[in-house]
């Protein structure tokens, strides 16, 4: 046996060994290839290699996620890692957002832990509001095709108590009587507080300055007592400061004022008002009538023969406080109409302390205040969020998980902001879960029957809508694209049993382009690789594993070898297909004639012309393999002076034109002749010898 065939028989040898052990454990473990092993050779040229199918990344968790940060945290916050299972081993995990064109990042995630930090800084108080922000995650395996699954979670601003109290007026300047009596109420203060929870909560104290020690504060509503009988006559001051202050001991805020009291003659009272309300005004957030009194308030001036009372209402220095003019008045004669100025908006204000001041002709001063409740309707219509396509692998059973939708509704309160979900169209094929918006398959679908639905969801919120009149509740729609993502459960297939290249020269370059093979798969995702397994003689050629290209690799030589038989394999992963290239080499006129002797001698008498040869001379073209074939090869003299006496045919046969002189001066006892052998009938490669002619 040779060397090659003894190659030969150890490579198969060792691939029958192989073979014969794995099919041994999986006689051993009955799952050690699981439910898809079939076999480990089959005697086609079709052989399937079993692998794991490709499987979309799931959030196992997706509704355990409720992180929170805290509001004016610098940028690179840690806030939650998420994290997707894969159940393909080898995959690999890539987590990104999913966000609208137009949105400002406030996050950024890190592709492959999963871990979200701010990339933002968060202001939950007015005028920003942030309170909550709904985040989208995707993760998107490595697969042929890439599959994808998607997670969206609420992310909750949490308050710090970075506000201070804001008292509602700019300056406090109140009077009382000169005969008022100890214990009893002087004016109020009042401060709000942007924060949330206890942050918001304030609470007042006099500053123990100045004329502090006349009166005293009730520490949580605000209002100012007298503590000791007054000593100053009418027009003149007591003067104080007042803190607001939270009662949060981490980052305390707070805010101070001054207040004047001026003293005035006991004859002289302040106006009242008569019957105030004292209940709060609730109204619904789409009220619009801007001509509809909301209250009347009545005051009478407690100035003989001058009733002239003049009504203000207070511009707070907040929202809440009608900073913005939300409500406005109207005067009568002795009393002031209250009416709508703005929209409401619950999702913005939810209740508003207005204060109404009247003033006499004595210049002194009563206030009272409205507390108006804004109460939520059901003005706001579900949207969904920016994912809007879903993916499922073909032949995957009924009931597979495809996708979650989300949508969420903007209104205030539960009573009008529960969105449940429901299929408008392939109810046949889809399902939806109306609480989490979670759609699975009814049926096992074929990406090559078809390849994706457009899926249209509806949203509906849980009361009826106060856009219409009609007690429908308000709906959002949204159409998901559902794709069906390839399996691969095709085999490749070559588009030609046998491939045939004829005329590769054998000089042709390195990287010389000699066929190009194509395998073709159903698959769509499948990524076909192609190999030489046999039949590549000292690596002649090689081939492009992604194009099926084969070139040229290394020198060849039509002498040695003049065809090729080269085994293709075309491989996606799962399956192969074989074919054979046959490649033809082509002879190229590459070797010059070869004389039979390396030099040539003969004896002949001088001045004698021999009939017929003196010598035959003979040739052969080593680019012709057939020594028996015409060989083509004209001969000749080639030293011009030496054409005259000697000729050559194209048989070889050196023939005397002329007879040879032995003698001097001219003649010569050894005569040196050079004989050219030339291929191709005299216009190819040219080989030269030496004959010696020796004269006697």
């Amino acid at each position: 046996m040779d060397r090659m065939n003894w190659c030969d028989f150890l490579t198969i040898l060792a691939l029958l060994v192989a073979l014969t052990s794995s099919a041994c454990a999986a006689l051993a473990n009955d799952n050690y290839y699981g439910d898809d092993f079939n076999s480990l050779y089959t005697p086609t040229d079709r052989t399937v290699v079993t692998v794991a199918d490709n499987r979309k990344p799931a959030f196992r968790d997706c509704k355990g996620y409720a992180p929170s940060v805290k509001e004016e945290q610098a940028p690179g916050t840690f806030v939650l890692k998420v994290e997707a299972d894969d159940p393909d081993e080898k995959d690999i995990i890539e987590y990104s957002f999913v966000t609208a064109a137009s949105e400002r990042p406030k996050f950024r995630i890190d592709s492959k832990t999963g871990v979200i930090v701010t990339s933002y800084t968060f202001d939950r108080d007015e005028p920003i509001r942030e309170k909550e922000v709904y985040v989208t995650v995707r993760a998107t395996d490595n697969g042929r095709p890439p599959l994808d699954d998607v997670c969206t979670f609420k992310v909750t601003i949490e308050d710090i108590n970075d506000n201070p109290p804001v008292f509602d007026k700019a300056k406090y300047e109140e009077s009382m009587s000169e005969d008022i009596q100890v214990n009893r109420v002087v004016m109020r203060i009042s401060a709000s507080d942007f924060d949330d929870g206890d942050n918001s909560i304030v609470k007042y104290e006099l500053l123990p300055e100045r004329d502090y020690q006349y009166f005293r504060i009730d520490e949580n509503n605000g209002l100012i007592y007298l503590a000791r009988p007054i000593d100053r006559k009418p027009g003149q001051y007591y003067s104080m400061n007042v803190r607001a202050y939270n009662i949060i001991n981490d980052q305390p805020q707070d805010a101070q004022i001054e207040v004047k009291i001026r003293v005035i003659e006991s004859n002289k009272k302040p106006p009242t008002f008569i019957n105030p309300p004292t209940e709060p005004i609730y109204l619904n957030e789409n009220f619009s009538d801007y001509s509809k009194s909301l209250v009347v308030l009545k005051a009478q001036s407690n100035v003989p023969d001058k009733p002239e009372v003049i009504f203000e209402l207070i511009t707070g220095r907040t929202e809440q406080t009608n900073s913005k003019k939300t409500f406005v008045f109207t005067q009568g004669e002795d009393d002031v109409s209250i009416t709508l100025g703005k929209a409401l908006d619950y999702e913005a204000i939810t209740d508003y302390t207005l204060t109404m001041s009247v003033k006499n002709t004595y210049d002194l001063v009563a206030e009272h205040l409205i507390k108006i409740k804004v109460k939520d309707v059901n003005d706001n219509i579900p949207y969904f969020t920016e994912v809007t396509t879903g993916t499922i692998s073909e032949n995957e059973p009924p009931g597979t998980p495809v996708m979650q939708v989300r949508a969420f509704d903007m209104d205030g309160t539960s009573a009008n902001n529960i969105v449940s979900f429901e299929l408008a169209d392939n109810t046949d094929i889809f399902a939806i879960d109306s609480s989490t918006g979670n759609i699975t398959a009814l049926t096992t679908f074929d990406r090559e029957e078809r390849d994706f639905y457009n899926v249209k969801v509806i949203a509906t919120d849980n009361s009826p809508s106060s856009l219409y009149n009609t007690g429908q509740h308000n709906m959002g729609q949204q159409v998901f694209r559902i794709e069906i993502a390839d399996k691969n459960d095709h085999r490749p297939h070559f588009t030609r049993d046998e491939y045939i290249s004829d005329k590769v020269a054998e000089d042709a370059n390195i990287n010389f382009l000699v066929i190009e093979v194509t395998a073709e798969d159903a698959d769509a995702a499948s990524q076909i690789t192609y190999t030489i397994v046999s039949g590549n003689i000292g690596d002649a050629f090689k081939i492009d594993p992604s194009t099926g290209k084969i070139t040229v690799n290394n020198t060849l030589d039509y002498e040695n070898i003049t065809e090729y038989s080269l085994r293709i394999r075309a491989f996606d992963g799962v399956y192969e297909d074989n074919a054979i290239v046959t490649i033809k080499i082509e002879n190229v006129n590459d070797n010059p004639p070869k004389f039979l002797e390396d030099s040539y001698k003969t004896t002949i008498s001088e001045e004698i012309i021999v009939d017929g040869c003196i010598l035959y001379i003979e040739a052969f073209d080593p680019d012709i393999k057939d020594r028996n074939s015409p060989q083509f090869i004209k001969y000749f003299i080639v030293k011009s002076e030496q054409q005259h006496l000697l000729a050559i045919d194209n048989d070889g046969c050196l023939r005397l034109i002329q007879p040879l002189d032995r003698d001097e001066p001219n003649g010569h006892k050894n005569w040196q002749v050079i004989v050219a052998a030339v291929d191709e009938n005299g216009s190819g490669l040219r080989s030269v010898t030496d004959v010696t002619i020796t004269l006697t």
